[in-house]
């Protein structure tokens, strides 16, 4: 009989370890992919316009001392597709497209004026739809190009990762006035009756920054959109707006300046306001009553003001522009402070019967009282007005 040669065991061991390796035989290099990290959607003639943002990390890497490295092209490219839906116009986009594009890194979406008035149905459908993609981006509306838009250049910085587009939390954290909005956040907006969607309104401003070369364009956040039924609605300014920060929870950080005409004879800074809302239902019509209890450091003070006449006149300020947004809102049958939340919730047949027929039922007299309480609890290292002696 032939005997059949063994192999040592220690050489078989390894073999098996070889074989039985599941490995990565089929993984895509990071390199070799293209990483969308905004995209804006347009509609205009009857066709989609889809704009995406490719990300070159390289502009994020660093030279030994630290400085960004150069890059001529702001550290982005920007791709267009064109077709009679939303998916139609990404398969024109790939057909171009020199590599594969990854949709898990998508960070922030534009919507065009344009396609916001067509309806934003379409839109939130796809990204809602495709498993690449999150529930967490940043959204936003522009009447600018939105070519424009994704091609901006961040002061300072050659990648749009470090741009408002790709962090508006980071600006907002240190002046809090419209707040930033997730694609989540705006899905419970547009599907609770009680609460008004809203998304933050970027136009490009061009004459703040420049270099000793040029000027450039930068990304500004000082409007906001008023979405009804999934459509754009209205437009209310950042000036408009400036009483709904004091009812945001999430408000971190706001100064408000107390004018004299055109003379600012002190400005303070506010950190998560706190605020009541009461209701009450009489003969059919609602009525609120709002009460806010607020802190402050003061940062300016050139008037020889006493901190007792600063709180007076704080209070007097603040009240006048909760005031004015209400009315704002009013105007556009909005409600802009989402008064009508705590009804829904707590007393939902209360809030049929007010809003029976698809009527608005606030007017100019449902916000009854404001009372706003402000004490001053830091004053910086002088208490005293600066003068020269």
């Amino acid at each position: 009989m032939r005997r059949i040669a063994l192999l040592p065991v220690k050489f078989v061991l390894p073999l098996l370890a070889v074989v039985t390796l599941a490995g990565c035989w089929d993984m895509r290099e990071l390199e070799h992919m293209f990483y969308a990290h905004a995209v804006g959607v347009d509609f205009e003639d009857g066709v989609y316009k889809l704009y995406v943002q490719i990300v070159d990390f390289s502009a994020l890497g660093k030279h030994e001392g630290g400085n960004p490295q150069p890059q001529d092209y702001g550290g982005a490219w920007v791709g267009k597709g064109v077709g009679g839906s939303i998916q139609e116009a990404i398969q024109d986009l790939y057909s171009s497209t020199q590599r594969r594009i990854y949709w898990g890194h998508l960070n922030s979406v534009v919507f065009g004026e344009k396609m916001l008035k067509q309806g934003i149905d379409s839109s939130m459908g796809v990204l809602s739809r495709y498993h690449e993609f999150r529930y967490t981006h940043w959204l936003f509306a522009t009447r600018e190009e939105i070519e424009d838009v994704l091609l901006a250049t961040p002061i300072l910085e050659f990648s749009p990762v470090y741009s408002q587009l790709g962090d508006p939390i980071d600006v907002y954290r240190q002046s809090s006035l419209i707040r930033p909005k997730r694609m989540f956040q705006l899905i419970v907006e547009l599907n609770e009756e009680s609460l008004t969607p809203m998304l933050p309104l970027i136009h490009l401003e061009r004459s703040h920054w420049r270099d000793k070369n040029k000027r450039y364009a930068a990304i500004d956040i000082d409007e906001a959109v008023i979405l009804k039924d999934g459509k754009w609605h209205a437009v209310l300014s950042e000036t408009a707006l400036l009483g709904k920060r004091w009812l945001e929870s999430e408000t971190e950080r706001t100064q408000l300046f107390i004018k004299r005409g055109n003379k600012t004879e002190a400005v303070l800074v506010f950190r998560r306001p706190k605020h009541d809302v009461e209701w009450q239902v009489k003969d059919g019509r609602i009525r609120f009553d709002i009460r806010l209890h607020l802190q402050a450091a003061v940062t300016e003070h050139n008037a020889g003001m006493t901190n007792e006449e600063i709180e007076r006149r704080a209070a007097e300020v603040i009240r006048d522009e909760i005031r004015r947004t209400y009315l704002e809102g009013v105007k556009r049958e909005t409600d802009v402070f989402n008064l009508l939340d705590p009804v829904y919730r707590s007393r939902y047949r209360v809030f049929r019967k007010l809003t029976e027929g698809g009527r608005f039922p606030l007017d100019e007299s449902s916000l009854r009282n404001i009372e706003v309480s402000v004490t001053i609890v830091n004053t910086g290292k002088t208490s005293d007005s600066f003068r020269v002696r």
